[in-house]
C-alpha cells in the first residue's frame, strides 16, 4: 500500500511506502554541528548525552515549585532525587545519512526506556527512508541539547522546514508547553528556562493526537484483540494524563470523541475514560486510582467483563503502573502502545500534511493581501 505524504509547498512530495523493509543502521556520522555540547552520533543514530548533574540551585528549585505542584510537596533532597531518576534526554536520528529533503520531521517524545524507545524508533524507520526524520526523547526540564542536535541533523539533511510532531495526547500538559518554549512558540517555560533552539529552519508544529479518527481505529483494534462479547463488556481507557487538575479536565474533554466512537462502533455495553495523572500531587493520583478501581468492580457487579485499554504512544511505561494499581482485580488488558500500530505512521503523515497545507494557505493569503 502506498500513501502520498505531500507538501503543497511546491517542490517536494513524500512517497511513504509502509511495506518498505527496515533499512540498515547509520554507517557514520555525516553531520557537522555548530554546537560544541552536542554528543557524537553512534552507529545507530543515537546522540547519548554525558552524565547530567541534577543538583538544583535554590533559584531553580523555587522556579519548579512555582510552576509544578508536585515539587511543592517535596523536600529539597526529594526534588533532587526526583530529577535524578528521570530518563536521559537524547536524540535518536532515524533516517540513514543519504536521505535528504526540503523538510524534515522531528517527533517529540517523552521517552520511557531502552526497549520502548527502540520499538518507537523502529516504527518510524519506513517513513524515515523517504524524508529526514529524527526523534528527541525527554522532558527538556534541565537541557535542550538533544532537541538542538535533532534540528541540526535535519537541517544538515537539507530540511529548510522542520515539522514538529508532539506525541502528548493533547496540548493541555506541561511537557507540550516546555516544547513550545524551547522553539520560541511560547514566552514562558513550564519547567526550567533551558536554552532555546537556534536555527534558520522554518519551524511548524502539528496538532496532537486529540480526537483523530486514526487514533480511535488503533484503540478499537487493540480492544478487539481482547474482546469476546462486546455487549457484555465495559471498556475503560486509561491515560497518563497531565499533572494539573485544570489541564486534566480539558484533556479529557478533547479525548471524549474516542469514547463515543468506540462505544458506537464496537457495540460495547459502556466505554469510559480516565487519566491517572501519573505525575500529579500524590493525593490526586491516588484519587484517580481509587475511581478506576471503583469503575472496574462496579462493572463486574453488573455482570460485565472489563477491558482496560491504555492510551499512550509508548509500549512500556504507564502500563506497569496500571498493573500495580489494579492488582487483585479481574480484567483484560489492551496494553500495546499506539506507536506499535500501522496507523501511527498514517497519523504522522496526516498531521504533517495538514500543517504544511495550512502554512501554504497562510502564505498565499498573505500574498493576496
Amino acid at each position: 500500500m502506498k500513501l502520498f505524504f505531500r507538501s503543497v509547498r511546491l517542490k517536494f512530495i513524500w512517497l511513504l511506502v509502509f511495506s518498505l523493509p527496515i533499512a540498515g543502521v547509520h554507517a557514520q556520522d555525516m553531520h557537522h554541528h555548530m554546537h560544541s555540547d552536542i554528543p557524537v552520533m553512534d552507529a545507530t543514530g543515537k546522540r547519548n548525552p554525558p552524565e547530567m548533574d541534577h543538583s538544583l540551585t535554590s533559584e531553580q528549585l523555587a522556579d519548579l515549585r512555582e510552576k509544578i505542584s508536585l515539587y511543592r510537596a517535596m523536600t529539597d533532597r526529594e526534588a533532587e532525587l526526583n530529577m535524578a531518576m528521570m530518563r536521559p534526554n537524547y536524540e535518536w536520528y532515524v533516517s540513514d545519512s543519504d536521505v535528504s529533503g526540503d523538510f524534515g520531521v522531528l517527533v517529540l517524545a517523552h521517552g520511557v526506556g531502552e526497549n520502548s524507545d527502540r520499538i518507537f524508533h523502529n516504527t518510524l524507520r519506513p517513513m524515515s527512508a523517504e524524508q529526514p526524520t529524527a526523534i528527541s526523547f525527554g522532558m527538556a526540564m534541565m537541557t535542550s541539547s538533544h532537541i538542538q542536535s535533532a534540528v541540526d541533523d535535519l537541517s544538515n539533511a537539507g530540511a529548510e522546514t522542520v515539522v514538529l510532531v508532539p506525541t502528548a495526547m493533547t496540548q493541555y500538559n506541561s511537557l507540550t508547553r516546555q516544547w513550545e518554549y524551547v522553539f520560541g512558540l511560547r514566552e514562558e517555560s513550564s519547567y526550567l528556562d533551558v536554552p532555546r533552539v537556534s536555527t534558520n529552519a522554518n519551524i511548524l508544529m502539528t496538532a496532537h493526537f486529540d480526537a483523530h479518527p486514526l487514533i480511535t481505529e488503533i484503540l478499537i483494534d487493540y480492544i478487539n484483540e481482547q474482546s469476546s462479547d462486546p455487549a457484555k463488556e465495559t471498556i475503560i481507557l486509561v491515560g497518563h494524563g497531565p499533572e494539573e487538575i485544570e489541564d486534566n479536565v480539558l484533556d479529557l474533554a478533547v479525548l471524549q470523541p474516542h469514547v463515543d466512537r468506540i462505544k458506537a462502533q464496537g457495540g460495547f455495553a459502556d466505554v469510559k475514560i480516565i487519566n491517572l495523572q501519573d505525575d500529579a500531587y500524590p493525593p490526586i493520583r491516588a484519587g484517580n486510582v481509587k475511581k478506576l478501581r471503583r469503575w472496574v468492580t462496579g462493572a463486574q457487579r453488573q455482570g460485565k467483563n472489563v477491558i482496560v485499554a491504555v492510551v499512550t504512544s509508548a509500549s512500556f511505561g504507564v502500563q506497569q503502573k496500571i498493573i500495580e494499581d489494579l492488582r487483585g482485580l479481574n480484567y483484560r488488558f489492551a496494553d500495546k502502545g499506539l506507536a506499535e500500530h500501522p496507523n501511527y505512521q498514517k497519523w504522522i503523515v496526516a498531521v504533517v500534511n495538514e500543517r504544511l497545507a495550512a502554512e501554504v494557505e497562510a502564505e498565499q493569503a498573505g500574498l493576496a493581501r
